[in-house]
């Protein structure tokens, strides 16, 4: 993994301080500056190194609403459709200069604003994969976050001054359908599937080519599950980290999580790494799996 420089001690220590305090006070969660709060936004928005980046699919619905400061990321520059599957990541050259254009530099922490919270995720996952992680930051709540803490919206986006984000690729990070199938009886592994239950039961497969059904051993949770309903932050932690241990998560051991094309799975991906779980993400999820007939799958409720 890539080491950036750290700045001054006491001036570090401030800001790991009121990060930490600043989602869920008091949790023992092992990554809390994964998710930030709208408070810590509105307060540390303007600081020097923050780039904050806002998500969202303007070539379908262009965005109304931007946080103040926001540079606009367009979902379909990281997400497109690679080896007849969609939503892939782009090849690395490519979200390397989308980056860069987006103003980010290795120096920079990168805050992802993004309504609903899986496009804020799959951006999170992205750049985790490209070894940016430990610098990148999710806004929890999105824009109803920043609004409710009083924060600036506006109808346009900043003009991003172009970065030199360099890339530190993390390979092992995405697995193939292959390496699960070996995977399937190791108890160390934990699949999570984070689609609703109609599509882990296969009662709906998602797409009208695909067998119905999940990977046998799968966990469901379903990303929406996490949220809240008025402002969609995520629920009590101590709700959260039941869930996964009792999807038979270890923290000594691997969690994948997929869902239909590598959406949904982003958020209980970003959420099982801000528990501190060691990730790994099925990118071609049910899309792949759903499609071969030399996979197995379960269908129903029960994992296996």
């Amino acid at each position: 993994m890539r080491r950036f420089p750290m700045r001054p001690a006491a001036v570090l220590t401030i800001w790991l301080a009121a990060l930490t305090v600043s989602v869920q006070a008091g949790a023992a969660q092992a990554n809390p500056d994964i998710l930030v709060s709208g408070d810590w936004l509105v307060e540390h928005g303007d600081d020097p190194d923050v780039v904050v980046l806002h998500v969202g699919m303007g070539r379908m619905a262009p965005l109304e609403e931007y946080v103040r400061g926001a540079r606009f990321l367009e979902y379909h520059d990281i997400a497109v459709e690679r080896n007849d599957l969609i939503t892939e990541l782009a090849p690395v050259e490519d979200l390397v200069e989308v980056f860069r254009a987006a103003g980010v530099s290795n120096d920079s922490h990168v805050v992802v604003v993004g309504d609903p919270g899986l496009h804020a995720a799959r951006v999170f996952m992205t750049l985790d994969y490209l070894g940016h992680g430990d610098r990148t930051s999710v806004l929890d709540g999105g824009l109803a976050a920043w609004k409710a803490a009083g924060g600036e919206v506006t109808a346009e986006p900043a003009t991003p001054v172009l970065g030199d984000f360099e890339a530190d690729v993390r390979e092992d990070m995405i697995v193939t359908a292959e390496w699960i199938h070996d995977r399937l009886d190791d108890p160390d592994v934990t699949l999570i599937d984070a689609r609703p239950e109609d599509e882990y039961t296969g009662e709906r497969p998602g797409r009208d080519f695909l067998r119905g059904g999940h990977i046998p051993g799968a966990y469901n949770l379903y990303w929406q599950d996490l949220t809240g309903e008025d402002i969609p932050t995520l629920i009590d932690l101590a709700e959260v980290e039941a869930r996964f241990e009792e999807a038979g998560a270890k923290k000594d051991g691997v969690v994948v999580s997929y869902c239909l094309i590598g959406m949904r799975a982003s958020y209980t991906y970003m959420i099982s790494r801000y528990l501190g779980y060691d990730t790994k993400f099925y990118d071609a999820s049910w899309n792949d799996w759903g499609r071969r007939e030399d996979l197995p799958l379960v269908t129903g409720r029960e994992r296996r």
